[in-house]
């Protein structure tokens, strides 16, 4: 099975290219990307965060989407290690993200991602479904 994101390196930051075949599949598949961004290790799902998202197009679902989890994690010292978009269209999708406290011993931590940017965000529809390019503030 292909991978649903891709790492892509940006001129002194970091990004990610996602696919999915509908909105809530994208929405899962680049947050899995911003996961592997921020540690290399497995992330138990002890803890659980409900996302909400409201937009006003699919580039700011995905870009306030992405942001959302990060301050998540942020307020909560958390790592997310999974996500399940439970509803999504292209202006609002609402899930979860299970992870754990911050163990920066054992998460091997990679990256401080402080914002998904609209730095050459991108978010295409082809005949395979959805495609999102997303560069991270670090």
């Amino acid at each position: 099975m292909e991978k649903p994101f891709t790492e892509i390196d940006h001129s002194g930051d970091v990004g990610i290219e996602a696919r999915g075949r509908d909105v809530r599949e994208l929405l899962a598949n680049v947050t899995l990307g911003l996961f592997s961004l921020l540690y290399r290790a497995d992330v138990k799902p002890v803890r659980e965060r409900a996302v909400r998202v409201k937009a006003g197009s699919l580039e700011d679902l995905v870009v306030d989407w992405l942001g959302e989890v990060i301050t998540l994690g942020g307020v909560h010292g958390e790592l997310y290690g999974s996500v399940v978009v439970h509803d999504a269209s292209e202006y609002s999708a609402a899930g979860i993200v299970r992870g754990e406290s911050v163990d920066a011993t054992r998460h091997q931590l990679r990256f401080d991602v402080k914002a998904a940017t609209y730095h050459a965000l991108s978010v295409e529809k082809d005949e395979h479904g959805l495609r999102a390019r997303v560069i991270f503030d670090l």
